[in-house]
């Protein structure tokens, strides 16, 4: 498989684009070719893997309209989820036993310790499930066309990390890409992809340098080191995941396909509801629609609702890994989305509405669900529950206080990496007019040239520094 931060993988996508743009009645069969051959490098096994899952999506689709079809839903949910446990979770789960039963078992089941997770699976298993769902449910109807059905589950930007999308978001634009205009896009497309290749080669792959160091040695820290640690892995996790899905989307847009955003500046949330609407969006919302909501959602009463959102977000921690540190992430996401209902229901008993609408009280709520979000990846990124406690009581209880000037230079760091996120915000808002002006002042020749020389400088600036994107390992 190759990163979207290498040399080799820009030549292939130049490659690919210049076929693709003068060979337009072939775009469909070329993009299915490509496609194939990117999961491929991944290994044969999980492309072989990946192809059969695709096809028995699409032949339990065309049921869904018949007198069986809430039998083939199942199916196709057991299916997809049957594959996800089995090659995500059978050593977590081998694990679990050994340690409750006091036997070996990894010996008596030898096909587990060659388990590999294949790549992108817990990302097209939800891409799968949502499509069934909602032919399911009239939503959509099952597409007819196999090589279009395969573009939708394989479009190599965004198989392997997202974002994740729906049928009926993705598939029109499959159907029709042959006869698009695809050139109006090329300025959006070269856009997003200098933005994520930024963002992971100068920001993400820096960063991690240090939050791994400071990770490595989290038992001798004081409190304002953890603290520096957890600051500096949000940082890296934000960068890194934003990179990707802002690479995936501006390559999307080179071949004349819209990505759904997936990250939109989460660190300006001033409560959990709102930052699940601005992280990793389309899994929040294919949350919602397919866990919380079948679960009953709002609609049985409180406890009920506080409950589902406690489920909802524990399994989306266990989606994002197979240890508990993962799903106590989830939990405590839980508990802070059930805290914020209740806040917000005892905040409209107040009298003092204007202090609530104030800029004093935002920033305020920005600042402290900042830190509680910094809490919450220390579950995510550390190795074990023991060490992410460790560090939490370290953060919360203070020990060894002392200001040096190295752990300033990193706080400062830290400061320096919030006011870049608020200026990516900034950007964000004003992007039309911004965008307007750069048009009207700089020719078109000259637009291309930039564009091409500052991802050629990131790609140069990158060798030797290839880091995988952190949720490849999803």
């Amino acid at each position: 498989m190759m990163l979207f931060q290498t040399p080799e993988f820009m030549f292939c996508l130049i490659i690919l684009l210049a076929i693709y743009y003068f060979r337009p009645r072939g775009r469909m069969i070329l993009l299915a070719v490509a496609d194939l051959a990117f999961y491929a490098l991944a290994g044969l096994g999980p492309a072989a893997l990946f192809v059969g899952i695709t096809m028995a999506n699409y032949y339990l689709a065309q049921g869904l309209t018949g007198p069986r079809k809430r039998l083939l839903l199942w199916a196709g949910i057991i299916l997809n989820v049957g594959n996800l446990v089995f090659f995500k979770y059978t050593l977590f789960l081998v694990g679990i036993m050994e340690k409750a039963l006091q036997v070996p078992l990894l010996p008596q089941l030898p096909f587990a310790a060659k388990l590999i997770l294949p790549v992108g699976i817990s990302f097209y298993t939800f891409q799968f499930i949502s499509y069934l769902v909602d032919v399911y449910q009239k939503k959509i109807p099952p597409s007819q066309n196999l090589m279009v059905f395969w573009l939708f589950g394989s479009f190599f930007p965004h198989v392997i990390s997202g974002p994740i999308m729906r049928g009926g978001e993705l598939i029109p634009q499959l159907e029709r890409i042959e006869k698009q205009d695809i050139v109006m896009h090329f300025r959006l497309g070269l856009s997003y992809l200098a933005l994520g290749l930024f963002k992971k080669v100068l920001i993400a792959d820096n960063i991690a340098v240090y939050a791994n160091n400071f990770f490595a040695v989290s038992n001798s820290l004081g409190t304002i080191e953890t603290w520096i640690a957890a600051y500096l892995y949000t940082f890296q996790l934000y960068f890194d995941f934003s990179a990707y899905s802002e690479m995936a989307m501006g390559i999307a847009y080179l071949f004349g396909i819209k990505l759904n955003l997936n990250f939109n500046t989460p660190y300006l949330s001033a409560n959990a509801t709102e930052f699940w609407k601005r992280w990793h969006i389309t899994l929040s919302t294919w949350i919602r629609d397919y866990l919380y909501i079948p679960l009953g959602g709002s609609r049985k009463g409180e406890l009920r609702k506080y409950l589902n959102l406690f489920l909802a977000m524990s399994i989306s921690g266990l989606w994002h890994g197979a240890a508990f540190t993962f799903i106590v992430w989830g939990m405590y996401h839980g508990l802070l989305l059930i805290s914020h209902n209740i806040y917000r229901k005892l905040k409209a008993r107040l009298d003092r509405v204007r202090f609530f609408e104030t800029a004093a009280y935002r920033a305020i709520t920005i600042f402290v669900f900042f830190h509680l979000t910094c809490i919450g990846w220390v579950f995510f990124r550390a190795s074990s529950l023991d060490q992410a406690l460790h560090m939490i009581y370290r953060m919360l209880i203070p020990y060894q206080l002392s200001f040096t000037a190295f752990n300033g230079k990193f706080i400062l760091l830290a400061m320096g990496l919030y006011l870049l996120h608020m200026l990516e915000n900034w950007l964000r808002s004003h992007a039309g007019p911004l965008g307007d002006i750069w048009q009207r002042s700089v020719p078109a020749s000259l637009r291309a040239l930039a564009y091409t020389a500052f991802i050629l400088a990131l790609i140069l600036f990158s060798q030797g520094q290839t880091n995988n994107f952190i949720y490849f390992k999803f």
